[in-house]
Formats: structure tokens, sequence, C-alpha cells
């Protein structure tokens, strides 16, 4: 079992798929990204604090993403599924049959510095750990905010204030919190400007 990928390692794996599925601008096309990856997407029903289930069923794989959510949480819920299917399917829990399945509860960032609370993903009903919760947080952001483009589009613009981090959230498809994270792990803003709260990006 893989543990503690570093993050060039898990931004290389990210431009891979990225590259296979010819989904090279931004915002990142989610839907080409899925269809390379031969993954059915499905808006479903859901508890509030389940973001999202990732089912592989033979060579069938299946995304199920909580209806409720806003759209730019349910992308990064989907992004974050994917996480779990290219660097966590030899490692995800299996039934009777042999089917694998992972159910994501309140998927959350972490900054870079500093350790989550493994107690998240301790609850009744994950079949995740800290480790596989962390990697995918990141191969996720990987996906959506590509490093090389974040830069530029950072380098770009004055980035002084919240509606500054808004205004490239929005173009990169994300939520405001998943940017401000991301733009401070690139180290292209001060801790200080945008959230630093590890809740869920999509919020």
């Amino acid at each position: 079992m893989t543990r503690n990928r570093n993050p060039a390692q898990i931004e290389r794996l990210a431009q891979d798929v990225l590259r296979q599925a010819g989904a090279l601008t931004i915002p990142t096309d989610v839907d080409k990204v899925v269809e390379s990856l031969r993954v059915r997407v499905h808006e479903e029903d859901m508890e509030s604090d389940v973001s999202g289930v990732l089912i592989i069923k033979g060579d069938q794989r299946h995304v199920l993403v909580n209806k409720e959510h806003p759209s730019n949480r349910k992308r990064f819920t989907v992004a974050h599924e994917l996480g779990h299917l290219v660097l966590h399917d030899d490692e995800a829990e299996r039934d009777e049959s042999g089917n694998r399945m992972f159910i994501d509860r309140q998927i959350r960032v972490y900054q870079r510095v500093g350790e989550p609370s493994s107690a998240v993903y301790k609850q009744e009903g994950s079949m995740t750990d800290v480790w596989q919760e962390r990697e995918a947080n990141a191969f996720a952001a990987c996906l959506l905010m590509p490093a090389h483009h974040v830069t530029r589009a950072a380098l770009e613009r004055d980035l002084f204030d919240e509606l500054s981090v808004a205004s490239l959230a929005k173009s990169f498809g994300v939520s405001e919190q998943a940017m401000s994270i991301r733009l401070q792990q690139l180290k292209l803003v001060s801790p200080d400007l945008g959230s630093s709260d590890d809740d869920a990006s999509g919020a």
C-alpha cells in the first residue's frame, strides 16, 4: 500500500490524467476526464453529510454525488472520487463479491501545514482513512487547479483581496475556499489572505 505520496507525485499523476483526457484548458472539463477514465457519474439523493461514493464493480466504475450540493462542490467531489480511483483502487474495501467501494462523508480540504484530525474518517460508515482522504483531496485540487495554470493566472492578477481570489476561483470553477488554500499551498499568497478553514471545498 502506497502511503504519503508527495505533492509533486500527485501533481504529475493528475497532469497525466488531464493529458490523456485532452482536458488541458481551464476550467477543467471534468466530463472529459470522467469519460477518459470510463466512469459514469450519477447525481443522487444522499444524506447531507455524504458528499460522494465511488463504486467499482468488475470493469464498471460509478461515482455518485449528492445532488443537493452546490455545483462547485459536486465538481470537487467528482474529482476527489477520481483521486480514489487513480490512487487507491487496489486499497479499496471489498464486499463479498470482490466489488470495491469508497464512501466519503464531509470531504474536506487540508492544507499541507499541520495534521488533520483522523476522527472525521472514523465515523460510522467511513470506508477510507485519513491518508487516502488527504491524497484524494490533493489530487482533486491538482486536477481542478493545475499548478501551472493557477500560477500563470495569479501572476496576471493582483491578488490583494478576497474579491480577486473570488474572480480567480470562478474562472477555475471551484469554491473561493478551495482556491485560497491552493494559492497558499503554491506560495502565491500569504496565509492570511482568504480562509484557512479546512471545511468542505464546495461549501
